[in-house]
């Protein structure tokens, strides 16, 4: 019994949803032991004998006349597929008294038996049009004819009289499927503007935007549905961040008082190296995690590479090293010391050290080559170079100097030995 109860549930979901037909109360008890009675039908029902719960249903109808007991009886023969009976039981009884719930299930029962005309003509004939039940079985009738259009055409008329949520999600899920985006976003922005951010409409927004690609009005909504999962928020900074939007993802860290390390990644992706600097050290201060402190140094560096930000870093960077003994960090110390002319011959010891743990890198080649051109060894050190193959700017900036100083040691040694000919000539 709750598997065929469950199936029919989905395909009624659309027209149950937000429905206003009401279960009457059963009352007091006309006949003796009416609770029993209800008791032994609900027992029948939940053992899948139905058959058994409409006989106690008939005969409790009989004795008390309750429609609550009608009811159950014309229900429990529509899960039981007795559909010709729901007609002609629902017919009987309304054409004495007017029972919304009854005739629902006579719809039901139509369509089941693809009646679709005859179930329109009921709704059109025995329903006042001002009744939103009428609109919601219409709507109901055209999405099962998946004619979207009409259907469309009677949630709007639903709405307009309801501004029930449901029957909008229901109007903009069919929009969507029309591919109608600015009908859809006028109706769930009128809606966000009247009753605020309720999760289901900002949600349906946001699949609207997305699926336009419309980037800005998406992060503006993600930020509305933070207040329901903070994830929303991680959203809506991607983007900005993304769009290279940073004085707005900024204002919505500091909003929603996010913390400094988002600014220190708004900072990093802006390539804003003081102030990524400034929040690295901050950070570290209150943290005392080591990877802010690197980045302090690293951000340090690239914001100012002078030696004097070179000499404030060495210490830290050396610290560093005993916990973290990487063959970045090794480089690192060692090329701003090599670059800095602070100790040359020390900051190459550090950059063997890196490539001793990664021998391939280019980039620690290129210090390595680096350092020889600062002690004047120009040979040694373009044979190096010549390994790297990296189209990086400082490189190739290395690679001319280099090269320049091999000419100028060759000039050197060309002009020496022509000098030293001519002497050899003038003595003979």
């Amino acid at each position: 019994m709750k598997k065929v109860r469950l199936a029919f549930g989905l395909v009624l979901l659309l027209l149950i949803t937000g429905c206003s037909v009401k279960q009457p109360p059963v009352g007091k008890k006309v006949i003796p032991d009416e609770d029993n009675y209800i008791i032994k039908a609900l027992f029948y029902e939940n053992n899948n004998k139905v058959d058994q719960a409409v006989k106690i249903y008939k005969f409790l109808y009989e004795k008390t006349d309750k429609p609550v007991y009608y009811e159950k009886m014309i229900e429990d023969l529509f899960y039981l597929k007795k559909y010709q009976k729901v007609i002609a039981l629902s017919d009987k009884y309304l054409k004495k008294s007017f029972d919304k719930k009854i005739f629902m299930y006579k719809i039901f029962a139509l369509l089941e038996l693809k009646k679709v005309n005859e179930a329109k003509k009921e709704l059109l004939t025995k329903l006042n049009k001002k009744d939103d039940f009428f609109y919601k079985m219409m709507a109901f009738i055209y999405l099962k004819e998946h004619k979207y259009a009409q259907a469309a055409k009677y949630l709007k008329s639903l709405y307009a009289m309801t501004h029930d949520k449901q029957t909008l999600l229901q109007l903009v899920d069919i929009l969507i499927k029309l591919k109608k985006y600015n009908e859809a976003l006028a109706y769930l922005r009128t809606h966000l503007d009247m009753y605020g951010c309720e999760y289901d409409i900002c949600l349906r927004l946001a699949i609207i935007y997305k699926q336009t690609y419309d980037y800005s009005n998406l992060a503006t909504i993600y930020e509305k549905m933070g207040k329901f999962d903070r994830k929303y928020l991680m959203f809506a900074l991607r983007i900005y961040l993304d769009n290279g939007n940073y004085k707005k993802a900024l204002q919505l860290i500091n909003k929603n008082n996010l913390g400094d390390e988002y600014k220190l990644i708004v900072y990093e992706t802006a390539k804003n190296y003081k102030k990524a600097a400034f929040y690295a050290m901050k950070l570290y201060e209150k943290t005392a995690k080591l990877p802010y402190l690197l980045k302090y140094c690293t951000y340090s560096y690239e914001a100012n590479p002078t030696k004097a930000t070179a000499k404030k870093i060495i210490p830290k960077l050396k610290y560093l090293l005993k916990f973290y003994p990487s063959a970045y960090l090794y480089n690192f110390l060692g090329y701003i010391m090599i670059d800095n002319n602070i100790n040359v011959k020390e900051g190459l010891k550090y950059v063997q050290k890196a490539l001793e743990l990664h021998p391939d890198n280019e980039e620690y080649i290129d210090s390595l080559a680096w350092g020889y051109y600062k002690l004047g060894k120009c040979k040694e050190a373009l044979e190096i170079i010549q390994n790297v193959h990296l189209k990086d700017k400082e490189i190739l900036k290395h690679k001319i100097l280099i090269k320049k100083c091999v000419k100028a040691e060759n000039d050197i040694r060309k002009n020496y030995k022509s000098n030293k000919k001519r002497s050899f000539k003038k003595k003979k």
